[in-house]
């Protein structure tokens, strides 16, 4: 028997929301990226200009905190969708899981503002980086006590400091995968031809 009309007009609106929130990720994901090559070469030119790099270092944690924010957001959406539609993600853990970090930074910055992202040169790495001292994300945010603790973003966390480019570049396959695993359930749920037509034909929201 086929799906009501509003049930697959409604996994339709959400198969449109998947598709532009991936597209999203992928746009900030890669401002977040570039923002922190900015940084290096800042920090290269301008090594005595502290002012101009803190600023650039400010920026760089804005889009780092946006592309946080929204991997976030695409959690809550999973979470939305395995209520409504009955999903379950088989292959991939949910996002906080996946990309504890970034998670655990866009809590810091949520709840107390820039944890301070600083510029260092790491023997593990070729070139300068941008990094996250740990002593600061850690005063930063509202651990325990009904949120979640450090450890819970953090516990694989060792040294000073921690370098964000790697974090951000790995966090780029189970975003993809996520959204590949949710569109799939919907489609085998309601059909790929049906499922599609109604998505070109979704309407605006009341």
């Amino acid at each position: 028997m086929s799906p009501p009309a509003a049930d697959l007009a409604h996994a339709a609106r959400r198969l449109v929301e998947f598709d532009s929130i991936r597209s999203k990720l992928r746009d900030t994901r890669q401002t977040a990226l570039s923002d922190m090559d900015k940084c290096v070469h800042t920090y290269r030119l301008k090594f005595s200009g502290r002012r101009e790099l803190r600023r650039d270092l400010n920026e760089c944690e804005w889009s780092i905190y946006q592309y946080a924010s929204l991997l976030h957001m695409l959690g809550e959406m999973v979470e939305r969708t395995h209520d409504e539609f009955g999903t379950r993600l088989e292959q991939h853990a949910p996002i906080e899981h996946e990309s504890p970090k970034l998670v655990g930074l866009r809590h810091a910055v949520h709840h107390n503002g820039l944890v301070g992202v600083n510029i260092a040169e790491v023997d593990s790495f070729p070139d300068p980086v941008v990094v996250v001292p740990v002593a600061s994300i850690e005063r930063h945010g509202n651990w325990g006590d009904g949120n979640p603790t450090f450890s819970t973003f953090f516990h694989d966390v060792s040294g000073d400091a921690f370098a964000l480019a790697p974090v951000v570049e790995n966090s780029a396959e189970p975003v993809e995968g996520i959204v590949d695993e949710l569109e799939r359930q919907l489609t085998e749920q309601f059909g790929d031809d049906e499922l599609r037509r109604a998505a070109t034909n979704v309407q605006l929201y009341d």
